[in-house]
């Protein structure tokens, strides 16, 4: 997986689907792991909703990225 600048709710949700597609992990299976309702994933991923910090550490771990936070110039 390469380094990606997200700089919206929706880029973020295209990373997400894209990567949870890739591995082959249903939208239940990740709202599962997460503590969050099918829907919940399912906003997640269109940009229609904000997403907490906790929640995506989670999903970090279970899709196999880190968040990385940095200064802008």
């Amino acid at each position: 997986m390469k380094d990606e600048t997200i700089k919206s709710e929706a880029e973020l949700g295209k990373v997400l689907k894209g990567r949870r597609n890739e591995l082959q992990i249903t939208q239940k299976e990740l709202a599962d792991y997460c503590n969050l309702s099918h829907n919940g994933i399912s906003q997640i991923e269109v940009g229609g909703k904000s997403i907490r910090l906790s929640t995506l550490l989670k999903l970090g771990k279970i899709l196999g990225f880190k968040v990385v936070l940095k200064m802008e110039d």
